[in-house]
Parts: structure tokens; sequence; C-alpha cells
């Protein structure tokens, strides 16, 4: 496909004032082919014309560039280091006060924002401590935002919530289940485009300084250049001593190797070294 792809990414940049130039041009030929063999296209050129005559096409090619799957504690042995072992690292060291924050960033419908806030919430009740929670959950997407403001989730996304979870941090809701209201309170959905060039943070955040950031399975999405351009903004975004979630398929790029430490060999969960550390 080659060229016709990199033109068709052209167009949605110039149709949308957003940058789709800089996804993998491998992953952007997949999912063309898939949407035409959706519409039983088997012409290239025909298919390029429809993206431009349609009013909805650009829109729904869009969705399916930036794929938007994710579930309540997804990798679950991941989640499960983070509770027992590095959210009490993060803590203020004043014992009733201060701030805890993190960033959930490409959060989809929030599920992973959720996730992080029940396993803090049930760290800090397990240490009887009481920092201020704050989680910045950002997409560049408005309708999977709205989805996580909404809190609600069908039975088919829970599936690693355990029961016990499930009774204390989730009211039966029709088919589905709605998060706990005082869960809800702890995050903050606002828009946010990794790939902007004018920005390195969540605005709302103001500037960064995030002891827990979470930023999985989009990186690798990415072509070599974006890749590098977001982790440099992810890396700033990050406190001294923070930490750093990525996917499993995502790695620290070489010149951070440095400043970066996995935590544990079995996982992608990072430690940015305090100034001076090496």
């Amino acid at each position: 496909m080659g060229e016709p792809a990199v033109e068709i990414l052209s167009f949605l940049t110039d149709h949308f004032g957003e940058d789709f130039q800089s996804y993998s041009q491998s992953l952007a030929e997949k999912r063309i082919a898939e949407r035409m063999k959706q519409l039983r296209f088997t012409a290239l050129a025909e298919y390029r014309e429809f993206l431009k005559a349609d009013p909805d096409e650009p829109a729904y090619l869009s969705r399916m560039l930036r794929i938007r799957f994710s579930s309540f504690f997804r990798d679950p042995l991941q989640f499960e280091l983070l509770k027992s072992q590095v959210i009490s690292s993060l803590l203020p060291v004043s014992t009733q006060g201060g701030f805890l924050r993190a960033w959930s960033a490409a959060c989809a419908g929030g599920e992973e924002a959720c996730s992080l806030a029940i396993i803090i919430d049930e760290t800090l009740q397990l240490l009887d401590v009481y920092p201020k929670v704050q989680i910045f959950a950002t997409d560049v997407a408005e309708d999977a935002l709205e989805e996580g403001r909404a809190g609600y989730y069908g039975a088919g996304s829970l599936g690693g919530v355990t029961l016990q979870q499930l009774k204390a941090y989730f009211t039966p809701d029709g088919s589905g289940y709605r998060i706990l209201p005082r869960i809800q309170s702890m995050i903050s959905y606002g828009r946010h485009d990794l790939l902007d060039p004018h920005t390195y943070a969540p605005p709302e955040s103001l500037f960064g300084g995030f002891d827990l950031i979470s930023c999985r399975n989009f990186l690798m999405y990415l072509d070599p250049q974006a890749y590098l351009r977001v982790f440099d903004n992810l890396f700033r975004a990050l406190n001294p001593g923070g930490v750093l979630f990525l996917g499993k398929a995502e790695s620290v790029p070489e010149r951070y190797h440095k400043h970066l430490v996995r935590i544990f060999e079995c996982g992608n969960l990072y430690r940015k070294q305090l100034t001076g550390r090496t």
C-alpha cells in the first residue's frame, strides 16, 4: 500500500487538525485494508475517493486507527506488583496529608484509570493513610472520555475484577455496573493529545509533576520518531522517584536506560532515578 497510506494519513491530519502521520505506517495499512474489506472496496483509489466524499467516513477510519480496547486490571500481575510493592513508595511523607498524583494517558473508556484508583484506595486503607489522590485520565477521543465520566461498564470489561472488588467498588445497574462515586471522584477526565507538539502534559495538571504515569499500548502504534517524542514528554512529566507503567510490547528508549530503571524483572514498571543518581 505504501504511499497511498501516507496520503490517507495526511488527509486525516488536514481534516481533523490532529497528527495522524505519526502513526505506524504498517498499522495504518492494516486498518485501511480492514476498512476496505468491510466496505467491499478492492481498489485503494476507490476507497480514497469515498473517504473524501463521505462526511462520516473520516471519523470512522480515525477510530479504527486509534484502537480503543481496554479492560479492568489488564495484565493483572503488573497491577498486583503496583499494589503490593510500589504504591506505598509513592505516598507523601506526611501520613495524613499531601498529594498522590497519577496520569492515565490514552485512557480509553476509563477502565485503567479506575483500576489505578481501586488499587490506590486499597493500599491507603491498608496503611491507614489518606493523602489527596488526583488521577488525570486523558484521551484524544471525546466519546471515550464521556464513557469514563459516566463510570458505567458492561460485565465483559470487568473480567480482571475480583469478587471482593466488585462488591466494594461497584454497584449493579441494569446489565452492567457503575463505579463507586468515591472512586470516580479521584479521577479527572480531560482531552489531551499525546502527539500535540505544543504540550507535554494535561493542561489541567499544570506542569505534570506525576508520581505515577501509565501509558500502555499506545506507543507501540507510533513510528520511531513519534515514539521518542511522546516518551520525552512522559519522562518530563514524571517526578524523580516516580514510576512509569508501560505496555508489554513497549520499552524504554536507549537514551533513558540510565534514568529509568526497571523495578521488577517480570514487568514494565520503571522508576525515574533521583537527581544525581545514575
